[in-house]
C-alpha cells in the first residue's frame, strides 16, 4: 500500500513539475518580449522627440520675421525696429 501511494504521489509531482515548468517558460519568455517591445518603444519615443525639436529649432530660426525685416538694410531703421 505504501509503494502504491508513493508512485502516485510521484506521478503527481512529476505532472505539477511539468506544469510549472511549461507555464514559469511562457512567464519568462513573455517578459522577455514585452522587455524588448519597451525598450524599443521608448528609443522610438526618445527619437521622434529630438526629432520634434529639431524641427522646431529650425523652424523658428527660419520664421524669425523680426531679425529678417532689422536685418534688412532698407527697413533697418523703421520704427518697428527701434522699439527693441
Amino acid at each position: 500500500m505504501d509503494e502504491q501511494v508513493a508512485r502516485q504521489l510521484t506521478r503527481q509531482l512529476k505532472v505539477i513539475n511539468f506544469w510549472i515548468t511549461f507555464f514559469g517558460t511562457i512567464i519568462v519568455v513573455t517578459l522577455l518580449i514585452l522587455g524588448f517591445f519597451i525598450f524599443k518603444m521608448v528609443m522610438f519615443v526618445r527619437s521622434t522627440e529630438e526629432k520634434i525639436t529639431k524641427i522646431q529649432t529650425q523652424t523658428s530660426q527660419t520664421l524669425n520675421v523680426k531679425n529678417d525685416i532689422c536685418n534688412n538694410k532698407l527697413l533697418s531703421g523703421s520704427s518697428y525696429c527701434k522699439q527693441q
